[in-house]
């Protein structure tokens, strides 16, 4: 955190002439000597405008949420359910208490994917036309890598086999889990798993109007599920066109989304949110 505290807020000058670009008496270094690394600094860029990047951490493993719940200031994380969005909520929000910090000060942006039509059924039809473009090989490499088992002889229309104890894998247990999860709770063949997956990675995917897009938002908002969303279109421009233009308004006649910035950074964005009164995040990936 040194570096980014190592430029003084008023440390660049910009003087044409002169050419002196920064106060040195400004810019500091750092000297830092540790068991992993050395910097003697200043940082190679000077101080942004909120002084600090916004910390995000992303995922649901155990290690992830106490890091998160000891520094981050936003996480992104994939529950499927209202059910799963609450629990990973209240735990996550407990954990940032414990760690001696305001839970405001944290907020939980689950991913959603949604598919939006002028009615339920178009809506559920232009999802169906992107799970029909999902590559069943291709999907069957990336399932295998994310699940320990080598699925690439396996049947698409049988269960997923007897996978291997979380402690076991070696890449991300909380998507491993969720995965694991979801085939078992819904008793999904591998072919239908996919279909899951494909489109949202595991985050929540909803075919609805706006007007069943907006409620679903509100509904995990107002039911201490979520401090916000992650939106991530289906497809792009369109995706994120069709939710500025059909969603955000309906979400701004509630109440639950900002009109206008109140602030010019990334973090005053984050920042100005006040729980059951101010606004509703809604970032993009």
């Amino acid at each position: 955190m040194s570096l980014w505290d190592s430029w003084e807020d008023d440390a660049i000058e910009l003087d044409s002439a002169t050419g002196r670009f920064a106060d040195p008496s400004k810019v500091h270094t750092v000297d830092h000597e540790g068991e992993r690394f050395r910097v003697r600094g200043p940082l190679n860029s000077p101080r942004s405008a909120q002084g600090r990047p916004v910390l995000v951490q992303a995922g649901s493993s155990e290690s992830g949420k106490n890091f998160a719940a000891a520094y981050a200031e936003a996480v992104f994380t994939a529950q499927r359910t209202l059910a799963e969005g609450q629990a990973f909520y209240r735990d996550l929000k407990a954990r940032v208490i414990k760690a001696g910090r305001d839970p405001q000060s944290l907020k939980i942006l689950p991913g959603i994917v949604p598919f939006i039509g002028e009615t339920e059924d178009e809506a559920k039809a232009l999802e169906q036309e992107f799970t029909d473009l999902i590559s069943p090989a291709y999907s069957l490499r990336q399932l295998s890598r994310m699940v320990g088992v080598d699925l690439t002889e396996h049947s698409l229309d049988a269960p997923l086999p007897p996978l291997p104890p979380i402690d076991e894998i070696q890449g991300n247990k909380s998507r491993y889990q969720l995965v694991k999860d979801l085939a078992e709770n819904e008793g999904l063949t591998v072919r239908q798993l996919i279909a899951k997956l494909g489109g949202g990675r595991g985050h929540r995917t909803f075919a609805g109007t706006p007007e069943q897009i907006a409620d679903e938002i509100q509904l995990w908002f107002e039911n201490d599920a979520a401090d916000g969303f992650n939106v991530m279109p289906p497809y792009l421009p369109g995706g994120l066109e069709d939710f500025t233009a059909l969603v955000v308004p309906i979400l701004q006649e509630r109440g639950l989304f900002r009109t206008d910035y109140t602030a010019t950074t990334l973090r005053g964005h984050y920042g100005s949110i006040a729980r059951k009164v101010g606004t509703l995040i809604v970032g993009t990936q």
